[in-house]
């Protein structure tokens, strides 16, 4: 991770400044936060402290000062990532690289995020409930509407709130719950289509749920990593730095992950990432097909991958191999035809070009014999701060196809979107899609939809 990354740079760790020893209780008059809220109004990073803590009306716990270095350590990967490693000094980085050391156990807490792309947004909002408890959260409704839907064009709206909590249960141990409240079904109940143009909805009416809850234990110095609980695979395995997360990147399911890659939805599973060198990950995954949780090792889905990080200069790629095996069973009108297990491979690259341009792409297949699809592919791109008084704003472009046996053409799908970064809590986007061959029939009328998505998070 580009924060790890940017930490390191201060050097090795050595034995912490007696000075910046955190107790138990700390003020703001201790050495430790008197450096924190000196190198956020250096780097121009606000709300690291509560006001009340800042005038010293309050003390805080180890974990708040953890969950400020955090997000002190995001903003500066931030500065460093948009002006080059020269814009941070290094004496700052040495103080910080310090109290990480020292917050050791409590930084793997607030931490927790680097682990779960999908909740990237939700990482530098971390809020202490006890020593051991915190909780982030965040909101994300979408206006959608159709035009040339014959015969008929639809407006829709889809809601979802996600609270996670994250829970200390050792030095290298956590254990995080999110709880999931969804509403409404999105424009896909009403266009057919293989894409799936909002991602948003999890599941086909309102409800609530325990979307993921899992135990997380590193070792190794953090070289490796075993999860196990109610998990998602995607939140692991196919991801990318630009086109991975539907509530704050492209809303296309098709530009989330690869059309084909046929993981289960979340439910009973477990993961194992080994760090092989500082560029080379090997990650191991397995899902049960039964979600319910009754059956879990029969009819399940298997998938390793390789990723390795290049470095060019300042500018970071990531290149991910995989290969699958699922085990599910046919359903009544899905993408699995026959009762076997089948093999799929694919990989996704994201590579930074620029400071503020990152392209990306994506190639799947399985098994044809297997599946009604056959493979898919996807590329587009990222531009930050397209504005110059806009750095924060984001740029979005994405095209696909999602190929079909014996179809009589392939679907294609082009979404554009502008991210407009109101605050630190709120962003909002217009996303423009144009549908080309909905479910790969050349005969049916393509259609546009336009939408708007609101972004909250606390």
């Amino acid at each position: 991770m580009f924060v790890l990354a940017l930490a390191s740079f201060a050097g090795p760790a050595f034995a912490v400044h007696p000075d910046l020893v955190v107790p138990e209780k700390v003020a703001s008059s201790h050495k430790a936060c008197q450096e924190i809220m000196r190198i956020g109004k250096k780097y121009q990073v606000e709300g690291l402290f509560a006001k009340e803590f800042v005038e010293g009306q309050c003390q805080l716990a180890r974990l708040d000062v953890a969950v400020a270095v955090q997000l002190l350590t995001e903003k500066m990967a931030e500065k460093a990532a948009r002006e080059g490693s020269g814009a941070i000094d290094k004496e700052d980085l040495a103080i910080l690289s310090d109290l990480r050391e020292e917050l050791r156990g409590e930084m793997l807490l607030a931490q927790s995020r680097a682990f779960q792309t999908r909740y990237t947004e939700l990482g530098t909002n971390l809020h202490a409930l006890t020593k051991n408890i915190t909780i982030s959260g965040g909101m994300t409704g979408v206006l959608q509407g159709t035009l040339g839907n014959k015969p008929r064009d639809y407006a829709d709206s889809v809601g979802r709130a996600d609270m996670v909590f994250n829970f200390k249960v050792g030095d290298n141990t956590i254990a995080v719950i999110d709880v999931e409240a969804t509403g409404g079904s999105g424009i896909d109940a009403h266009i057919g289509n293989y894409s799936i143009l909002n991602n948003i909805p999890m599941a086909p009416s309102d409800t609530v749920r325990f979307r993921t809850a899992w135990v997380e234990h590193t070792a190794f110095d953090d070289r490796l990593v075993f999860t196990v609980g109610k998990i998602g695979l995607t939140d692991y395995f196919d991801n990318s730095s630009v086109a991975n997360n539907e509530t704050a990147q492209f809303l296309a399911g098709a530009f989330v992950n690869s059309a084909v890659l046929g993981a289960p939805s979340y439910g009973p599973g477990m993961r194992v990432t080994a760090k092989l060198g500082d560029r080379i990950t090997f990650g191991l995954g397995y899902g049960s097909g039964d979600t319910t949780g009754t059956n879990i090792l029969d009819h399940g889905f298997g998938i390793a991958e390789l990723g390795y990080k290049l470095k060019i200069g300042e500018l970071e790629g990531n290149y991910r191999f995989y290969g699958s095996l699922d085990g599910s069973l046919p359903v009544v009108d899905g993408i699995k035809s026959v009762n076997e297990n089948a093999w799929g491979t694919g990989l996704s690259i994201d590579q930074q070009v620029t400071g503020q341009l990152t392209l990306f792409g994506r190639f799947g297949w399985h098994d044809e014999d297997a599946y009604l699809t056959r493979s898919a592919w996807s590329t587009g791109f990222q531009y930050a701060g397209p504005i110059p008084q806009r750095k924060d704003d984001l740029v979005g472009f994405g095209y696909g196809q999602i190929l079909i046996n014996s179809a009589t053409a392939q679907e294609k799908l082009i979404e554009a979107y502008y991210k407009v970064k109101v605050n630190d809590q709120m962003a909002i986007s217009p996303h423009f899609q144009y549908l080309i061959n909905p479910l790969a029939d050349k005969s049916a009328d393509n259609v546009f939809v336009a939408s708007v998505r609101a972004q909250l998070i606390f």
